[in-house]
């Protein structure tokens, strides 16, 4: 496995992170500005919140977004490995190396929430030894209707949602 690194966000890659910041909403098929982008950064470098940008072999291939919300706690509140590097183990060591972070600042947990329809990352995420705390988070387009199907969890049954072109 290639070596992969933890840098804090400095403002060196700006460029290519707001890449990876559209990107990443377009995995949750949404589509933003440029303009929403940049302001998607200055949230997430802001105080309360850690941004990083991951590293494989020496070169960018994403970044991991941690944000406090109080408690001796932290959220991954975003991980994004660029498709074309998936699958390689960036992202379950990407975890690993935040939760060293973590434990390095007297912390205890690590919280994350996933959508029901993005079973990859629940899968590497139960894998890591993450465990449903039996929450959902439930939304909808204010934009439109966009239900195509159902998910099932925990016996109920959900819609699920998918970009405009199928």
């Amino acid at each position: 496995m290639e070596k992969v690194e933890l840098r804090a966000y400095d403002g060196s890659c700006e460029a290519e992170t707001l890449s990876d910041i559209a990107a990443f909403w377009t995995t949750h098929y949404l589509t933003v500005t440029p303009e929403q982008a940049v302001e998607d950064l200055r949230a997430w470098t802001a105080e309360g919140h850690e941004l990083y940008v991951i590293l494989a072999g020496g070169e960018s291939a994403g970044f991991l977004h941690l944000g406090s919300r109080g408690g001796a706690c932290d959220w991954l509140e975003d991980i994004f490995v660029r498709k074309e590097l998936r699958g390689r183990g960036i992202g379950s060591r990407t975890i690993e190396l935040a939760w060293e972070m973590l434990r390095e600042k007297g912390l205890e947990t690590m919280y994350l929430e996933v959508v029901p329809a993005n079973a990859a990352a629940i899968r590497l995420y139960h894998k890591l030894g993450f465990t449903n705390l039996n929450t959902l988070t439930l939304n909808r387009s204010v934009k439109e209707k966009r239900q195509l199907g159902t998910e099932t969890i925990g016996g109920l049954s959900f819609h699920t949602y998918r970009p405009n072109n199928g």
